[in-house]
């Protein structure tokens, strides 16, 4: 099924923006599917019907399956499907990180939402995302969301905290370190929403980079932190 063709004049590269403007179903039109190239990076997919689907050649990225059908679809690294992601473990992750946070900071962080904790003045403030780690030039894959970049702004210090599932370290990335970068980022956005692409690459083993398109890497050693 070569859905994809009804893509191509819409100004996304958001998977579920692009079924919404093609007014394609999600429970009955992607059955059995072959996603090859298709990104889906930071989708959330809920009552979508993958039954039977390929995504061993689609770009996952921080994509949120929980409440999709995906019985019998095939993704990439010997099988393994979106349903054994652990939810609970990405939530442990992130108290962890939040944990460390609070005692590099020096206070505690008190949870806003999902991804936005700051302390009990709102003075301190960070937006905590995490990724888990992909087979790819830049393994680890993240969305810099305008309302974080706001509920940065709000306080006198603000960080933008990345995560990696399979690694004991963190990065904190200071607001002010951000705004030199995140316009050299690729962006995707429509007319209800924006966001920044974030990635980080392993040019060696334990080295890691923010990747900035068409410039230099920027090293993360000196926003790494243990947790």
């Amino acid at each position: 099924m070569r859905f994809w063709q009804k893509f191509i004049s819409a100004d996304t590269d958001n998977f579920v923006e692009l079924v919404r403007i093609s007014g394609l179903d999600p429970e009955t039109d992607f059955r059995f599917a072959n996603f090859e190239g298709m990104n889906f990076s930071n989708c959330r997919l809920r009552g979508f019907n993958f039954t039977g689907c390929d995504f061993t050649n689609a770009v996952i990225g921080n994509a949120d399956f929980s409440g999709a059908i995906i019985k019998g679809a095939k993704f990439l690294n010997d099988g393994k499907s979106a349903d054994r992601i652990n939810t609970q473990m990405i939530i442990q992750k992130r108290k962890a990180i939040i944990a460390a946070m609070s005692s590099r900071l020096g206070d505690t962080l008190i949870k806003t939402s999902q991804a936005m904790y700051q302390n009990i003045d709102g003075k301190k403030r960070i937006a905590c995302t995490i990724s888990r780690r992909y087979n790819s030039r830049t393994p680890y894959w993240y969305a810099y969301h305008p309302r974080w970049d706001d509920f940065l702004r709000g306080g006198s210090e603000g960080y933008f905290v990345l995560g990696c599932m399979d690694l004991s370290i963190a990065f904190s990335i200071p607001l002010q370190d951000i705004d030199r970068i995140v316009f050299d980022l690729n962006v995707s956005k429509t007319e209800r929403r924006q966001y920044w692409h974030v990635h980080i690459g392993e040019p060696t083993e334990n080295e890691y980079v923010l990747i900035v398109p068409r410039k230099n890497s920027v090293s993360l050693k000196p926003y790494e932190f243990p947790i």
